[in-house]
């Protein structure tokens, strides 16, 4: 499958939305489900919660779809709030989500324990990201690196370029990587391969010519889905 750049990855979303009518909670809903899936392959049974740790758009959206997904499945999960939940508008896809979690009583927690858990997920940022890691976040993705335990990254480990692989100062390195719809450029390129693990590709309930679409209209304007990273 071609890989996508980061303005066909935003085109992608416009043309899910704008042209197919599928609204941005649907699309996030799916990447939930698929991203929970890949989840559960990579438990080996019952034990240590799985952590969800959420940044402050819609990957970290995705992680509390995600998250509920598996707190219905029976997976002991508790979501890691990198992020203040005020970073999340009550009216967006991503806040939206937040607030069914807290509905459905799932443990989120400002700090987090990456050591004592079975599995990281790293939902932090996005293809978005073009700006390095630093201060707080750069800590936090060194704390996730050395806790010793698997890591599922969603869509992209977190700073890496998804153009050309490059880490923006510091990078999640990913067991899995569930990435939406195609993979990035950046997997194949630069210091990707080292980053982005095994890839497994999410589907968003839209076939494959949608995603060639996108490479055709990459120039088009970034999608209301697609929160600034």
């Amino acid at each position: 499958m071609e890989p996508l750049r980061r303005s066909e990855a935003r085109a992608l979303d416009r043309i899910a939305i704008e042209e197919l009518g599928i609204p941005g909670l649907v699309l996030m809903e799916n990447a939930a489900r698929g991203v929970a899936a890949a989840a559960r392959e990579m438990l080996d049974g019952p034990g240590k919660p799985v952590v969800v740790s959420c940044g402050p758009g819609n990957n970290g959206g995705d992680g509390f779809a995600a998250a509920r997904h598996l707190a219905a499945s029976g997976v002991d999960v508790r979501v890691h709030l990198a992020a203040p939940a005020e970073a999340h508008d009550p009216a967006s896809d991503s806040g939206r989500n937040l607030a069914i979690l807290r509905a459905l009583g799932v443990p989120r927690t400002e700090e987090a324990d990456f050591q004592r858990s079975c599995l990281v997920i790293d939902a932090l940022f996005g293809t978005g990201l073009t700006r390095p890691l630093e201060g707080a976040w750069a800590a936090l993705v060194a704390r996730i690196n050395g806790a010793g335990v698997p890591v599922l990254a969603i869509d992209i480990p977190s700073g890496l370029d998804a153009d050309t692989g490059a880490v923006l100062g510091v990078a999640v390195r990913a067991t899995v990587t569930a990435t939406m719809a195609a993979p990035k450029a950046g997997f194949t390129l630069g210091e990707g391969p080292t980053h982005v693990g095994r890839v497994v590709v999410v589907g968003l309930g839209f076939p494959a010519s949608v995603v060639a679409r996108s490479r055709l209209s990459a120039e088009s304007a970034p999608s209301s889905r697609q929160a600034p990273s």
